[in-house]
């Protein structure tokens, strides 16, 4: 299995279906401060790039896995984390 260098930062939030439009979800977090000086020290850091607007950006890496609440509600797990170079292709990865 492959090493993965470290996160410089996570931010965790529960993206929760909306009862009203079909499809759409909305998210509520608590980001703890830590993750948002790490964050903060990151993007100091690292290359910058330019969105279709011509605004300086930096590229993040966003998930999305399913969950099922405790109590049955389903929703989506949202993790943001600094985006990393793609692995190599060696073969020996199951996923």
């Amino acid at each position: 299995m492959s090493d993965y260098p470290q996160d410089a930062f996570t931010l965790w939030a529960n993206c929760n279906k909306d009862k009203k439009t079909d499809g759409a979800y909305w998210a509520s977090a608590e980001v703890p401060v830590e993750e948002l000086r790490k964050m903060f020290a990151w993007v100091k850091n690292v290359e910058k790039v330019d969105n279709q607007k011509g605004e300086e950006c930096v590229k993040m890496r966003v998930s999305l896995r399913p969950r099922t609440s405790k109590a049955g509600n389903d929703y989506l797990l949202m993790a943001i984390s600094d985006e990393k170079p793609r692995q190599a292709d060696n073969g020996t990865d199951i996923f």
